[in-house]
């Protein structure tokens, strides 16, 4: 099954090859209604979705002949529903926008793929496989995502018998040559001055109480009154807003250890307090046209803020005051950083940042900075007598 859009009238067509239930090769055109100006992407979507749809239905009676592009979209659509939304969309993305891409040209059907194949792959993706327009290839963790899906999906025709063995099996990554994980790490005094660039912005009590308790992105903007308990001077973070194709919000963290419980900080206590007054206010402001979502970081109508908005409006602010570029993800690594220079434990720092493995806490976040090592320098003093 191969599909692409032509231009006619003045509007998009999905114009698709396909097999009949006799085998034999289709083509066929379909109006897709939508018109040339501003709608390419919408139109990608349309003939992606047809694809979907078609490749279930083209049911080949020799597995000989399965294309391995046609195989990959069977695969996607047995995924859908087995397993999360957030987790489908990233196969979604990954298939659509990096292996038909690729492996169409080729016109490989599954029983040809060879560990040349493969090899070949991530070679190019590791060299110029960005889709966002930014020159350079993957980084190295997306590279080894694509060989997760690949070799899912392969185990899977393995399983069906539609190929003996799995090509993707055992198959190296290129070489990741001292590649080290690209986070920013703010100091104590740098955070306070990202929050001053921010004083007054709606998104400054958000950063607040990212850089305290280190919160994903998903979890700060998924932060519920419900989880807050002012008497006991607790809050729980057991709910997360996510977004890939999809926008999801559910009653459950990232990992079990990210479902937990942190102490209520007295300046945090006060902001939230602010916040809920405010949201009080809005509420007899806006009436029935209130969206009572129950969350604490919301628009003055109620309404939720999605992950796409903080993300975006983050670094436009800091490329508005010529602040270092750093992602919003960095405010949680800045938190662990800050907290290693005040001599906190590994597992201290595990457990506030709600990590399932330690290594993972090892391996990124013992950022030692310059704060961190005049304390062990000064800890070392007088040590040894000449």
């Amino acid at each position: 099954m191969t599909g692409i859009l032509q231009i006619k009238n003045g509007k998009y067509y999905c114009v698709l090859d396909y097999k009949d239930e006799k085998g034999a090769r289709k083509r066929k055109w379909i109006n897709t209604e939508l018109e040339v100006r501003d709608n390419k992407r919408k139109a990608t979507e349309f003939l992606n979705n047809l694809l979907l749809e078609y490749s279930k239905k083209e049911l080949s009676s020799n597995p000989d002949d399965i294309l391995f592009t046609d195989y990959l979209m069977q695969w996607l659509e047995k995924k859908k529903n087995k397993v999360e939304v957030t987790t489908w969309d990233g196969y979604y993305n990954t298939v659509i926008n990096h292996f038909i891409p690729y492996f169409k040209p080729l016109n490989l059907k599954i029983k040809e793929l060879k560990p040349k194949h493969i090899i070949d792959y991530y070679d190019s993706k590791f060299c110029s496989g960005r889709k966002d327009r930014k020159k350079g290839g993957l980084a190295f963790n997306s590279l080894k995502k694509h060989s997760v899906i690949l070799k899912n999906a392969l185990n899977q025709a393995v399983l069906e018998e539609v190929i003996d063995r799995n090509p993707a099996f055992k198959i190296p990554l290129p070489k990741k040559e001292d590649v080290e994980v690209k986070c920013k790490f703010l100091s104590a005094a740098q955070a306070n001055e990202l929050l001053q660039l921010f004083k007054g912005h709606r998104l400054q009590p958000i950063i607040y109480m990212t850089l305290y308790y280190g919160l994903r992105r998903g979890e700060v903007i998924g932060l519920k009154w419900d989880a807050i308990d002012f008497k006991n001077d607790k809050i729980k973070i057991n709910h997360i807003v996510t977004q890939t194709l999809t926008l999801v919000a559910k009653d459950k963290t990232k990992t079990a250890s990210s479902k937990r419980e942190y102490h209520l900080l007295l300046e945090i206590k006060e902001m939230l307090k602010i916040i809920f007054a405010e949201q009080k206010k809005n509420k007899k402001l806006f009436g029935k046209s209130y969206q009572n979502s129950d969350y604490v970081f919301t628009w003055k109508d109620g309404r939720p803020y999605q992950p796409a908005y903080i993300t975006k409006e983050f670094q436009k602010v800091l490329a508005k005051n010529n602040f270092p570029k750093m992602r919003f993800l960095d405010l949680r690594h800045s938190c662990a950083s800050i907290l290693y220079d005040k001599v906190w434990e590994l597992k201290d720092i595990q457990t506030w940042l709600g990590h399932a493995d330690i290594q993972t806490t090892a391996n990124i976040y013992t950022h030692i900075s310059k704060t961190r090592k005049e304390i062990l320098a000064k800890d070392l003093e007088n040590t040894f007598a000449m």
